[in-house]
């Protein structure tokens, strides 16, 4: 049980089936990448990377080295990827633990070639290809030349190249297949200059449902992997289960006369004699003060509103209209059938990307 009325409900059962399910549409025998950086979207890291290598997954991704060296900690021997930068001082830690690392310059590379001699170990690396998201990743015409030049540098393999798409989540696939013909241009300077690179992949969990074409040798797999889809735009052709769901229990009930303020800055007034319910979750558990005066709650399946601001620890209910309602009910806050993720996300102007990732350290997570 929980150390506190508030909990996050994650169904590991429901992420193995979404990644079976997932994998059927994998196409050409490529490789399985579970992305689980920012503490799998929230949901706990390592009862996640336990339940997917389980069901399949052939690789791990993560952001940071915090979180790969989290991986190792708990004893995880498979391949591991930073998709993002890590400062070239920390070169020995990635040699040592063993974890693959995302280059976009030779300075990068040199200082994990002379750390993997030093150690005499072989670090692995993938390079990253700019097709259209203008953040980390060197130019696909720069790709050939730079291959080249790591190619030549000692105890180092030059194991991957990938890029990300930036819209494959749109019915549009105009700028997706743009980003895929850049992405080729890079395969096939590289492979002019007599290169092979094993695992070549740009299928982010929208192109891993509908871009076939892009699936090269391996998949990036990340929130589809928690049952959530990338967009509205993107066909719901697979069977996805929610995972996560953010519950917590009524700590007080108060009956308030008409005209009586709540929360700080009294920005809601009781029109009406009420019932208001306190949950003992705020901001500080990622339930976003933005929430205020916009969220809903669901108790034995009905609606009620939150009312006044969300405070750090504290957010308050008016459940007046709630045929019976008792201290210590159960509240669903987001994420079920009935209260998806993305409806709250919606109510926000954000994604349930943001949401899920959101939900803080302080709040338990249950598994089951």
């Amino acid at each position: 049980m929980p150390n506190r009325a508030v909990w996050a409900e994650v169904d590991l059962a429901a992420i193995e089936h979404n990644i079976r399910e997932i994998k059927k549409k994998v196409h050409g025998g490529a490789k399985f990448c579970a992305v689980i950086k920012a503490n799998a979207y929230g949901h706990g890291v390592i009862p996640v990377a336990r339940t997917a290598i389980a069901a399949g997954a052939d690789y791990l991704a993560v952001a940071i080295l915090n979180e790969a060296v989290e991986l190792r900690d708990a004893g995880f021997t498979e391949p591991v990827l930073i998709l993002g930068f890590t400062p070239l001082e920390q070169s020995g830690i990635l040699v040592d633990r063993g974890i693959t690392q995302t280059v976009f310059s030779y300075e990068a590379a040199e200082a994990l070639s002379k750390e993997a001699v030093l150690q005499k170990k072989t670090a692995k690396i993938h390079l990253k290809i700019d097709t259209g998201m203008s953040r980390i990743g060197i130019l696909p015409e720069d790709a050939g030349e730079l291959a080249r030049k790591i190619q030549q540098l000692p105890h180092i393999e030059l194991e991957g190249l990938f890029s990300h798409f930036a819209l494959a989540d749109s019915r549009d696939k105009s700028f997706a297949n743009e980003q895929l013909q850049r992405f080729q241009t890079a395969i096939d300077l590289i492979e002019k200059q007599g290169i092979d690179i094993p695992l070549k992949h740009i299928a982010n969990s929208a192109a891993t449902l509908e871009m076939p074409q892009a699936h090269f040798d391996m998949v990036r797999a990340g929130i589809i992997l928690y049952g959530l889809w990338p967009s509205d735009e993107v066909e719901r052709c697979v069977d996805l289960h929610p995972a996560m769901v953010l519950k917590a229990k009524i700590a007080y009930l108060k009956e308030l006369k008409k005209g009586q303020s709540i929360g700080y800055g009294r920005t809601f007034i009781t029109n009406r004699d009420s019932l208001i319910a306190t949950l003992p979750i705020g901001y500080a558990d990622g339930y976003t003060r933005l929430f205020s005066g916009k969220a809903q709650i669901e108790i034995a399946g009905e609606r009620a509103f939150l009312v006044g601001r969300i405070c750090m620890d504290q957010c308050m209910i008016d459940v007046t209209d709630l045929e019976t309602v008792h201290n210590g009910d159960e509240v669903v806050l987001f994420g079920s059938a009935t209260l998806p993720m993305d409806e709250a996300a919606a109510w926000l102007g954000t994604i349930n990307y943001e949401l899920a990732c959101m939900v803080s350290s302080r709040v338990p997570r249950i598994y089951r």
